[in-house]
C-alpha cells in the first residue's frame, strides 16, 4: 500500500516537472525528457546518418552550414563519410565571397561554384556522387539567391537519378508570416525564380517539398531530414545557435526580417543600409528628410513597428558583390524599429517606406534597368509608384493571389 502510494506520488511529481519514468525489471529510473531543439544537420550526422551510409556524398553548403555548438558540418561530415564534392552558392564555402573552382584547404575536397557563370551542377559534377545534402541558413525571402541554387541541385539531381537530402534549419522571420507580390510569368531571374511570393513563410525543407511537387511532379528522390522540438510558433533566437551571418550583410536576426521589405530598394537610388551598423534596418539617402519621412510613415500605423528619424553615412564593406550607395555622404532616412516581432510585417514595411519616399522626395528614383520588377516579382510595384498609387492600393494588388498560395503552402507545412 505504501510502495503503491509512493508510485503515485512519484508519478505525479514527475509530470509536474517534465521528467520521464522508464520502469524495467529491477529498478524504476528516472531521465530528462528530451525536449532539446535538434538541427537537421544533427540528426544527419547521429539518428539519421544509415541514409548516407556507403554512398559518396556532395555537400551544398557555405559557412551558415553549422551545428547547434558552432562546429562546422562540412568539416564534421567529410570525417565519417566520403564527401566527394562541395557544391557553392553566392559568397562562397566560408563566407569570403570565394565563387571559384577550387581545392579546399581545410577538408582536402574539391569546391565547384554554383555562382556566376554556373549555377547548376553538371553530369559531369555528379558522376561522382550517389546522394546530395543541402544544409544552409536561408531567411525565407524569394529574392535570396540560395533557394535557386537548391532549386538548380534538385534539378540536376533528378535529371541525373541522385538522392537529394535537406537538412532542415529554423526560420529567421516568422515562420506563420507570408506576404508580398508573386513571382510573374516573365520576370523569372536568379533573384526570382520560383512562384512564390516575397515572404514565402516555410523552412527549406518545407520549401524543397514544395518545389519537387510543383516543378518536379515529385520525381525528385527527396527526403527532408527534420528538426526536433521546432514549431511555428518558435521565435529564432530562443534557440540561442550561434549566430553565423548567412551572408555578408545580414549581420544580425533582425537585418533578416527587415530584408523583406528593404532589399527592393536595391532596385532604386535610396539606401537599403549597406555600409552601415544596420544594413536593411537604415534606409536613406542625401536628398531624404529624415523627419519628414518618419512622421509620414508612423502616421501609417503599421503593425509592430516605429520609425525613427537618422542620419548615416555609408562606408565600404568587404563583399563587393553588391557595394553601398552614397559612400561617404551624410544620408538622413529612418531606422525601422520593431517593437512587435509576432505582428510585424516586413514586406508591408519596405513596400510603405517606398510609397512615402516616392511620394515625399522628388529626388527618388527608380533604376532605369528596372531591375525593382525583378526583385518585386512584378512590373506591378513599379507601374504604381508611377501612377501614384496610395499606400493601401498597393499592399492590396496582391491579396487575393496571396490567399492562394497559401491553400497551395499548406500542403506541404512540416511543422505546426
Amino acid at each position: 500500500m505504501i510502495i503503491n502510494f509512493l508510485l503515485t506520488v512519484t508519478l505525479l511529481y514527475s509530470a509536474f516537472i517534465g521528467f520521464d519514468i522508464n520502469t524495467n525489471t529491477n529498478s524504476n529510473i528516472l531521465t530528462l525528457s528530451d525536449n532539446k531543439f535538434i538541427l537537421g544537420n544533427e540528426n544527419l550526422l547521429s539518428k539519421n546518418s544509415d541514409m548516407i551510409s556507403g554512398k559518396n556524398v556532395g555537400l551544398i553548403v557555405n559557412s551558415s552550414s553549422v551545428t547547434s555548438n558552432g562546429d562546422f558540418f562540412p568539416d564534421l561530415l567529410s570525417k565519417k563519410s566520403n564527401v566527394t564534392k562541395i557544391f557553392t552558392p553566392e559568397h562562397g564555402l566560408r563566407g569570403n565571397d570565394r565563387n571559384e573552382d577550387y581545392i579546399d584547404e581545410v577538408t582536402g575536397i574539391q569546391i565547384v561554384s554554383l555562382y556566376g557563370s554556373k549555377k547548376k551542377p553538371t553530369a559531369n559534377d555528379l558522376y561522382d556522387t550517389d546522394v546530395l545534402v543541402y544544409d544552409i541558413q536561408d531567411v525565407g525571402a524569394r529574392f535570396y539567391t540560395f533557394i535557386n541554387t537548391m532549386f538548380y541541385c534538385m534539378e540536376a539531381a533528378n535529371e541525373n537519378n541522385k538522392e537529394f537530402i535537406v537538412c532542415d534549419r529554423p526560420m529567421i522571420p516568422d515562420p506563420n508570416y507570408v506576404d508580398g507580390f508573386m513571382l510573374d510569368d516573365g520576370e523569372e531571374s536568379f533573384v526570382g525564380m520560383l512562384h512564390i511570393p516575397i515572404a514565402y513563410g516555410m523552412t527549406c525543407g518545407e520549401l524543397a517539398k514544395f518545389i519537387n511537387d510543383e516543378y518536379f511532379g515529385g520525381k525528385c528522390k527527396l527526403s527532408v531530414v527534420q528538426m526536433d522540438n521546432y514549431t511555428r510558433d518558435t521565435k529564432y533566437e530562443s534557440l540561442n545557435l550561434p549566430w553565423i551571418k548567412p551572408s555578408p550583410n545580414i549581420y544580425f536576426p533582425s537585418s533578416a526580417v527587415s530584408y523583406l521589405g528593404t532589399c527592393l530598394f536595391e532596385g532604386t537610388n535610396f539606401a537599403e543600409g549597406r555600409g552601415t551598423d544596420k544594413p536593411f534596418e537604415y534606409v536613406g539617402a542625401p536628398y531624404c528628410d529624415g523627419k519628414l519621412l518618419a512622421d509620414e510613415l508612423n502616421s501609417l500605423k503599421l503593425n509592430g513597428v516605429t520609425f525613427e528619424s537618422i542620419s548615416f553615412t555609408p562606408g565600404t564593406i568587404a563583399s563587393n558583390s553588391n557595394p553601398p550607395k552614397f559612400v561617404g555622404e551624410n544620408c538622413e532616412g529612418v531606422y525601422i524599429k520593431v517593437t512587435d516581432e509576432k505582428s510585424f510585417e516586413p514586406v508591408k514595411a519596405g513596400l510603405a517606406v517606398m510609397y512615402a519616399s516616392n511620394k515625399l522626395f522628388p529626388g527618388f528614383q527608380i533604376n532605369k534597368n528596372k531591375f525593382i520588377d525583378k526583385l518585386a516579382g512584378t512590373s506591378m510595384l513599379r507601374e504604381m509608384l508611377n501612377n501614384g498609387s496610395s499606400y493601401e492600393q498597393i499592399i492590396g494588388s496582391y491579396y487575393s493571389d496571396l490567399q492562394q498560395f497559401k491553400s497551395i503552402r499548406d500542403n506541404y507545412l512540416i511543422y505546426k
